[in-house]
């Protein structure tokens, strides 16, 4: 105050126009914050948020990357950081660097936070008695804001994608191709009073920049970005970085906050049945249930994953040119044994598709592993070992995704379905992906009139060079009639050695020595072993357990025309150099005890 008793003009106070509470703990995703934050003017009606998370009606915790009000609109933006050249094959994105990297194209899932952020907002502003505030849409985009990132996209999935405005990127820019546009309506326009307003709105939706709900229990941390969605859950990859490093994938089960008792019950039920389902499994087709707890969103369950693993129609959009067909035949092999192995534990599935499925592989695709997830409507009979107490159990369809419908039997939604028919429809349904590299349908009721007017489903008609042996065989299974459907993955299997018998090439022994096919991946008409006295071919292979394959193999005979085939012996291989040991164990026993009742080691480990 001067010395007259006036007041001495001061400038105005400094509006604050980018809310951040804390830097990333992500360099490359700081960076791109700042590479936005730097091309964004102070001016009217600029305001952003970043790096917070909301609740959603659903329960759903949201985490948002960039929320920001420019005079052309409202926009959320997913930030990606990933370097290199980035390709599609459909909507799966791969990012070549040093290593390749996958992802599933992320707009969708940013299209649905946007909506439900919207309407939270809504809500808000009804709250704070903002009655006159028009709420924009909220736009969804993708900041792909690597500074060496060169895209080669398609049209249709650069869609709202954009990179940096300082750099060539084969993408629209960022700041000069959407969020420094004009307004293209005046619906779309954010006038000034309205970004004023918008702080309080996102305060009164409770958003936070806490990372709490990114742990589960006090070891494993769970990244931002949610890996996969469903209708009552989602799943988000983990680490643990104490005294080992390993990785996981958490299922968050959520409950609506407007929900009834009954249906907080519902889903505490879904979640409790998929770990209680899974424990005493064992089999590396079948997802590991390592723990359960309660969490921020519900209650959760941590699940052995690699951050590398790919869910199955990602993993054939990648690698589906390279795959050959006896790679694609033993996938479809993995599959059946692991539902064999839980249909023999009274364990079924009752909703397989091929997002109910993920693959393990090296970079190029090769030794591929499948494992099936997705057990919360499963049912298990602990007290018996036939089907007919399960099928009189309830079957939840609301915890079953969209996508998954051109892969369930027609009798999914009618009451009480036999789950044996429904899994083994599944199993042929996914072998027909796996084999044509398409989805049986593009809908449910595509499908259904398939079946219908087909009675199953034909793989020949899409994909050229498969025998009539696999066709039939996918086609029995996928029966649309119950009844007229193979009994059992026990079936399905004897029909695909049949059918692999049609299929195999022939595998010769060479004159100096022997050359064989991998005995992991092998199929059966393939040689595996041999020695001076000649080779061992796979006549059938007995499946898989937690340790090891088992293949039932014949020495074939001198003389082709000879009557009596030649001797047969079991072949046991060890998934991987980790389950060695215990076969070296149990070679260790029996050359001590076999014989007589008990089976006799012939020879090995080697």
């Amino acid at each position: 105050m001067s010395r007259s008793g006036r007041p001495v003009p001061r400038p105005p106070r400094a509006v604050q126009r980018w809310f951040q509470e804390r830097e990333s703990d992500f360099p490359w995703e700081q960076e791109g914050l700042d590479h936005v934050k730097g091309l964004m003017p102070n001016v009217e009606p600029y305001r952003a948020w970043a790096l917070f998370s909301f609740v959603a009606p659903s329960g759903r915790v949201h985490e948002c990357d960039l929320f920001i009000a420019t005079p052309g609109g409202l926009y959320l933006v997913e930030l990606k950081g990933h370097p290199g050249r980035v390709v599609n094959s459909g909507a799966t994105w791969t990012f070549n660097a040093d290593r390749p990297r996958t992802i599933r194209n992320p707009l969708s899932l940013t299209d649905w936070k946007s909506k439900e952020l919207k309407s939270r907002l809504a809500w808000a502003a009804r709250e704070l008695g903002f009655f006159s505030v028009r709420m924009p849409r909220i736009e969804p985009a993708v900041f792909l804001s690597a500074p060496n990132l060169a895209s080669e996209l398609d049209e249709v999935q650069r869609t709202r994608v954009y990179g940096r405005d300082d750099r060539q990127t084969g993408l629209g820019r960022i700041w000069h191709d959407l969020l420094g546009r004009p307004p293209e309506n005046e619906q779309r326009r954010v006038a000034a009073d309205f970004s004023k307003r918008l702080p309080q709105m996102l305060e009164r939706i409770g958003i936070t920049h806490s990372t709490a709900h990114l742990r589960f229990g006090d070891e494993w941390r769970m990244e931002p970005g949610v890996l996969e969605a469903g209708p009552r859950w989602e799943d988000r990859l983990a680490e643990r970085h104490d005294m080992v490093h390993e990785e996981g994938r958490v299922r968050i089960y959520l409950v609506n906050r407007q929900a009834t008792d009954e249906a907080r019950r519902t889903v505490d039920r879904a979640a409790r049945r998929e770990y209680q389902v899974l424990q005493g499994i064992n089999h590396p087709g079948i997802a590991q249930a390592v723990q359960i707890r309660e969490h921020q969103g519900g209650s959760a369950i941590l699940f052995r994953h690699h951050h590398r693993d790919l869910r199955l129609d990602s993993y054939l959009d990648v690698h589906g040119a390279s795959l050959t067909p006896e790679t694609r035949l033993a996938l479809v092999r993995q599959l059946a044994e692991a539902v064999r192995y839980a249909h023999n534990r009274s364990l079924y599935h009752r909703a397989l598709s091929a997002r109910s499925v993920y693959v393990s592989a090296r970079d190029d695709g090769s030794r591929p592993v499948l494992r099936i997830i997705d057990w919360q409507t499963a049912a298990r009979d602990f007290d018996t070992t036939t089907p007919m107490t399960i099928g009189q159990s309830t079957l939840d369809a609301e915890l079953v995704d969209d996508a998954a419908l051109v892969y369930l039997a027609p009798e999914f939604d009618q009451p009480y379905p036999d789950p044996v028919d429904m899994d083994v429809f599944g199993v042929g349904a996914i072998a027909y992906l796996i084999l044509t590299g398409r989805p049986p349908a593009p809908d449910r009721a595509t499908l259904i009139d398939t079946l219908r007017d087909a009675g199953g489903l034909h793989p020949y008609a899409v994909a050229d060079g498969l025998g009539d042996q696999l066709d039939r065989l996918v086609f029995e299974a996928t029966q649309g009639v119950p009844a007229n459907r193979l009994e059992s993955a026990d079936r399905f299997l004897a029909e695909l050695d049949a059918a692999e018998q049609d299929a195999a090439v022939p595998d010769d022994a060479l004159a100096d020595g022997w050359e064989g096919t991998d005995p992991l991946t092998a199929t059966p008409g393939q040689i595996v072993d041999g020695d001076a006295d000649g080779v061992w071919r796979v006549d059938r292979v007995l499946g898989s357990g937690a340790t090891s394959r088992a293949l039932l193999v014949r020495r074939d005979a001198d003389d082709e025309e000879a009557a009596e085939p030649g001797p047969e012996r079991v072949l046991k291989v060890a998934l991987d150099e980790a389950k060695a040991g215990r076969l070296a164990a149990e070679a260790e026993a029996l050359a001590k005890v076999g014989g007589g009742a008990i089976v006799r080691l012939l020879g090995g480990p080697r």
